[in-house]
């Protein structure tokens, strides 16, 4: 009887462990997108050694100082991280150890970009800032100010048919 207790235990213990190791991942998703970034920017700690796993289109990124950004990124509408008035994107620093597919139709509007898969986890800094890269607004002359976390890319690969991935996200 003794045994059986114990083997239960373990059982149950091995059971959980399992379980919490699910719900220790997020998936970023076209419903999903904008609201889980929005939400990481403000509870960031929520997101310390999650695995995360979203589709996002390749995004050159040059600081007013010069510095290039690789990123992953979706456009949204105006509102978090802009404050210009114009549309804007939302994602992440790049950090991968392969090649990351250059970007395609960056400036233009639509989903013929350069699209990837990517699994892997949020890289913070003690305090949890994301890192602020200072931009030129789209009317060139104006400066703000964009906030992007780094992404430790474990995976990353090539969507060839991104038909049915939105490249706007407005939720």
């Amino acid at each position: 009887m003794k045994k059986a207790a114990v083997i239960l235990l373990v059982l149950l213990f091995l059971f959980a462990a399992v379980s919490c190791g699910e719900q220790g991942s997020y998936v970023l998703t076209e419903d999903n997108f904008f609201l889980v970034m929005t939400n990481m920017i403000y509870y960031p700690q929520q997101y310390v050694d999650k695995e995360i796993t979203f589709d996002a289109f390749t995004y050159a990124l040059t600081d007013v100082d010069g510095k290039e950004y690789m990123c992953a990124v979706r456009k949204c509408s105006s509102g978090y991280g802009c404050n210009c008035g114009k549309d804007t994107v939302i994602g992440f620093i790049l950090d991968y150890d392969g090649e990351i597919p250059s970007p395609r139709n960056q400036g233009e509007d639509g989903a013929d970009k350069t699209w990837i898969r990517t699994t892997g986890k949020l890289v913070f800094a003690d305090d949890f800032t994301p890192t602020e890269i200072r931009i030129y607004a789209a009317d060139g002359s104006t400066v703000e100010t964009v906030s992007f976390y780094t992404f430790r890319a474990a995976e990353l690969t090539l969507i060839e048919d991104y038909s049915d991935l939105q490249w706007y996200v407005t939720k």
